[in-house]
């Protein structure tokens, strides 16, 4: 199979009450790992003015079966933690109120895969956490969308400047149980069509 050049573009829109604020808002780092994108398969920049991210992938791919890389295995899981670094101003909170994650799936009718994804502010009591399945057989695009209606987010805490947002993912391919069928599955995190595979939206309030 071909190997694809997967880009993981990771935008900040910052819903401010204060234009000067978003002055101050900013990301200061990635770390990133994972059996789908460590130090050796991945690489992550930071725009100049620290708003925007662009994680770029070249192996986060699970496939099993005949004619793949592991076609020994009846079951694969890839993950991957993509850890956030970003600068809080004092006085304010921040949430994740929106992320989208977009991948490709091949699976013949004796496979099918899942797409976990969690999301970790720190110092919120709780983690978002959503999957998709995806079931054989199929050929296309999915994505998986986490949202928060307004009023329900969950904020960090209070004056923690610097923080650190765990974007957690993990891609899951298994055979049906009772079926022969070997053939080729496979899970990608990326729309093949535009690269971009995941956005997500911060927002901000004053500490209460």
């Amino acid at each position: 199979m071909t190997k694809m050049f997967n880009a993981l573009a990771i935008t900040g829109v910052l819903l401010l009450s204060q234009a000067v604020l978003a002055q101050n808002v900013s990301i200061r780092g990635v770390r990133l790992s994972g059996s789908g994108c460590d130090a050796a398969t991945a690489s992550a920049v930071t725009t100049a003015d620290g708003k925007t991210l662009s994680v770029l992938f070249d192996n986060y791919i699970a496939e099993i079966g005949q004619g793949s890389a592991n076609p020994q295995l009846t079951s694969l899981k890839k993950d991957c933690h993509v850890l956030i670094d970003v600068d809080v101003p004092f006085g304010y909170q921040d949430a994740l109120n929106q992320t989208e994650y977009r991948g490709f799936a091949a699976l013949p009718k004796s496979a099918y895969g899942l797409h976990r994804f969690t999301q970790i502010i720190p110092g919120a009591p709780v983690a978002s956490m959503k999957e998709a399945q995806l079931f054989g057989s199929l050929n296309s695009n999915y994505s998986v969308i986490v949202s928060t209606k307004p009023g329900r987010e969950v904020y960090s805490q209070c004056n923690n400047k610097f923080q650190t947002i765990d974007l957690f993912s993990q891609l899951q391919l298994a055979y049906l149980p009772n079926t022969s069928d070997r053939s080729i599955a496979m899970l990608n995190l990326d729309t093949v069509d535009t690269g971009v595979n995941s956005r997500f939206k911060l927002i901000w309030r004053k500490c209460k």
